[in-house]
């Protein structure tokens, strides 16, 4: 430090810049995610989308209607490959869409020993206790979201014309185990009559 003290008051300074520039930062990117929820609320329902720890009040699909979405996206990608006519798309699903929430867990493990002539013996008690972890907000108390888990398919059933064509064949079985993950057992790719 050198005896006229700038060394000390130089480094206080740096520290109020590099807290003033902190502070600046927070202001910006809370005006900023305003600026954002404003714009989604203006938006169409369809086009928001949640934070990925909070799912926005929504109307959950129904088995049907995730079905023929699955159906209408892979019938699109299918009519893309080279040798493939026209196509007939079925999905069947396990379930609907599993929704995962955010919960907080309390463990507690008792240990007892006994003793009784000579022979001792341990008694242990576990119990474990979960709460859904919830927040506030204009509809009330909501659960926090973890994540959302796409329904699994059960089979899928592609009639396709170039379907007899051994390579054209390979190819929508390819397309439709990338696009759904769905092991090749569940598939059955079918030429379609003319």
């Amino acid at each position: 430090m050198s005896k006229d003290g700038k060394g000390k008051l130089g480094t206080l300074q740096w520290f109020v810049v590099a807290g003033a520039l902190g502070v600046a930062f927070l202001l910006s990117s809370s005006f900023l995610e305003l600026d954002k929820q404003k714009t989604n609320h203006d938006s169409p329902p369809a086009q928001q989308e949640a934070p990925a720890f909070i799912q926005q009040k929504r109307e959950s699909y129904t088995m049907g209607e995730y079905e023929e979405m699955y159906e209408k996206k892979l019938k699109e990608v299918l009519q893309n490959i080279t040798g493939v006519g026209e196509v007939s798309v079925m999905v069947n699903l396990e379930s609907t869409e599993e929704i995962v929430v955010e919960k907080n867990r309390n463990s507690q493990t008792q240990t007892t020993r006994e003793a009784d002539k000579g022979a001792t013996r341990d008694i242990n008690n576990e119990s474990t206790q979960e709460q859904v972890v919830t927040m506030k907000d204009d509809a009330g108390e909501q659960p926090i979201v973890t994540k959302t888990v796409k329904p699994k398919v059960r089979g899928v059933v592609i009639v396709a014309a170039g379907a007899e064509n051994l390579q054209v064949k390979a190819w929508i079985m390819e397309a439709v185990q990338k696009v759904l993950a769905v092991p090749s057992y569940k598939i059955s790719i079918l030429p379609k009559k003319a």
